[in-house]
Formats: C-alpha cells, sequence, structure tokens
C-alpha cells in the first residue's frame, strides 16, 4: 500500500521500469519536477512524475524507430514534453495529446522547417547549408533536428516532395475549374510561375550536385523533371489522340514545354524588360506554330485570342 504523500524512489523505479540514476538525472535536467523532500533522505514522488516517466519512454521509442543513433538527445525530449505538460508540480496539463494531433503538430514543425530550409538554400546552397544553419533558423536545437529528420539528405528529398506536391495540387485545383482547352494552358503556366521561386531553386541545387558528380543529386533531377512534365505529357496525349497536336513523343514535348517555361520565367525575373505575361505569350507562340496541326489551331483558337 502506497503512502498517502507519495512514493519513494523504489517504488517509482518499479513502477516506471526506470533506474533511479536515471531518474535522478531527469530532475537534475528538469525533465522533471523536485520531489517533496521530507528529510535530507527521505523524499516522495507522486502520480505525475509516473506520467511523465512514461511520456518519456513513449517519446523516446518513437523517436528511436527512425533514427540512426543509439540515444535520444535530452533537449528533444523536453522540447516534446513542453507541449503537453507543465514543468511545475501541480499544474500537469494531462497525458500527451491523441495520436492524431502529435501527428498533426508533428507535420505542421516539417513543414516549417523545409520551408526556412528552402531559404537556406537560396542563400548558401544546399552542399554549404548545415544541420546547425537549418535549427537556428527554425529556432530549435541541433539535437531536435534528428525527431523529423534522420539527416541533411532526408530534409532535402522531403523539400523537393513538398514543392512538387504543392505543384501538383494547385494545378489540379486550378484546372478542375476550366474547362477551355486555352485557358487550361494559361492557367498551367501561371501556377508554375507562382511556384517557380521554389521549384527554381531545387532545380538549382541538383544541378549543383550533378556538377560535381552527386548521383543522387542526378537521379532525382531526372525522377524531379519526370514528376513536373507528367501532367503536361498526359495532356500532350490526349491532344495527339484528338488529333489537335502533331504526332510527337509526349514526353519530350512535356520536357520541351517544361524547359522554355523555365527559361521564361528566369529570363523575366532578371530585369523589367519583360513582363511575365509577354514572355508566356512569346512561348504561347512557338508551341502553337510549331506543334498544333491546323485542327488544333482551331480548337486553340486564333492566336490573338492569347494576346488579348
Amino acid at each position: 500500500m502506497k503512502r498517502k504523500k507519495g512514493m519513494t524512489i523504489a517504488e517509482l523505479e518499479r513502477e516506471s521500469g526506470v533506474k533511479r540514476s536515471t531518474i535522478h538525472h531527469y530532475v537534475q535536467y528538469g525533465l522533471l519536477h523536485p520531489p517533496d523532500k521530507t528529510g535530507k533522505t527521505m523524499a516522495y514522488y507522486d502520480q505525475t512524475h509516473l506520467q511523465r516517466l512514461d511520456a518519456i519512454q513513449k517519446i523516446k521509442v518513437d523517436f528511436l524507430k527512425s533514427a540512426k543513433c543509439s540515444r535520444i538527445p535530452l533537449d528533444l525530449i523536453k522540447h516534446e514534453l513542453t507541449d503537453n505538460f507543465s514543468l511545475t508540480k501541480g499544474k500537469e496539463t494531462g497525458l500527451p495529446t491523441s495520436e492524431k494531433v502529435y501527428k498533426e503538430k508533428g507535420q505542421k514543425k516539417r513543414e516549417e522547417i523545409i520551408e526556412m530550409t528552402l531559404k537556406l538554400y537560396a542563400d548558401r546552397g544546399y552542399y554549404l547549408t548545415n544541420i546547425r544553419d537549418i535549427a537556428r533558423m527554425v529556432g530549435i536545437s541541433a539535437p531536435t533536428f534528428y525527431h523529423y529528420f534522420r539527416d541533411k539528405r532526408e530534409l532535402f528529398f522531403e523539400v523537393i516532395e513538398y514543392v512538387v506536391r504543392k505543384l501538383r495540387e494547385e494545378t489540379k485545383a486550378e484546372l478542375e475549374k476550366e474547362k477551355d482547352i486555352g485557358q487550361r494552358t494559361t492557367i498551367m503556366f501561371n501556377v508554375f510561375y507562382k511556384h517557380y521561386a521554389k521549384i527554381g531553386e531545387i532545380i538549382n541545387q541538383l544541378r549543383a550536385g550533378v556538377a560535381i558528380g552527386d548521383q543522387w543529386a542526378k537521379e532525382r533531377l531526372s525522377k524531379l523533371y519526370s514528376e513536373m512534365t507528367e501532367n503536361v505529357a498526359g495532356h500532350i496525349s490526349l491532344g495527339i489522340k484528338n488529333g489537335l497536336i502533331r504526332d510527337v513523343d509526349p514526353e519530350l514535348l512535356g520536357f520541351f514545354n517544361i524547359l522554355l517555361d523555365e527559361i521564361a520565367v528566369h529570363r523575366a525575373s532578371l530585369d523589367d524588360k519583360y513582363t511575365v505575361n509577354q514572355v508566356m505569350l512569346f512561348v504561347a507562340d512557338m508551341l502553337y506554330h510549331a506543334f498544333l496541326t491546323e485542327k488544333g489551331k482551331k480548337v486553340f483558337g486564333s492566336f490573338e485570342r492569347f494576346r488579348r
């Protein structure tokens, strides 16, 4: 039967399965609030100590499932506990949040890290940006970074996936609102332009990797272009089937189209000589006269419609 004052260190050790030396270390580090001391050698722990030890064990298990190291940084544990527990006795907010809320908060932080990382890439590039730079920018400790990403390379992979997913989602949403084939082409260019700052930065970093012989960068750049051209190539295939576009390789024309868009947007960003609309019309003019059949030109209408 437990004393009314709480548990002794031996009882807490038995209940939690955590060694007393570790419990004392957690108290000293601030992961557990101090016990009630009734004498020089006597102290009592309460149920909140047990709850916090359970939460710490869960955090450690979740971290070690994906981490490459065998130990979890204590400040990472403190960071995770802060959202769910008070460090002051008597002000516990309860057990850890539900799995759904936990994942949502984790995803939000991951996206914040990704957005900040894109800014750092623009300033220093992927190969010169280190984890401490990223952690400092986000406002977390370097060890805490490893709770969200295994290493710098995994973060770069997630940055690419994040940027491409956002481009795809917005393109799909915007195209659903428009049935006119000419306007759909304009929409795809405008969405690409909107996301180009991030897409372009990713492409630049991967190209830099290819230049120094990074095979991973080469494979990712190839995959990135494939993902970006997939939607365009699909529209081209449909146009060829319906006799609107000349019988050419859909993937190559899609790739050519993406490169033209990329170069056009890049040119518009250099100075004020050309607006985005002007370079978009130039690209449209080239594609209109080079790849559309006579039937396709009738469906798309006179090129003057784009000028208006």
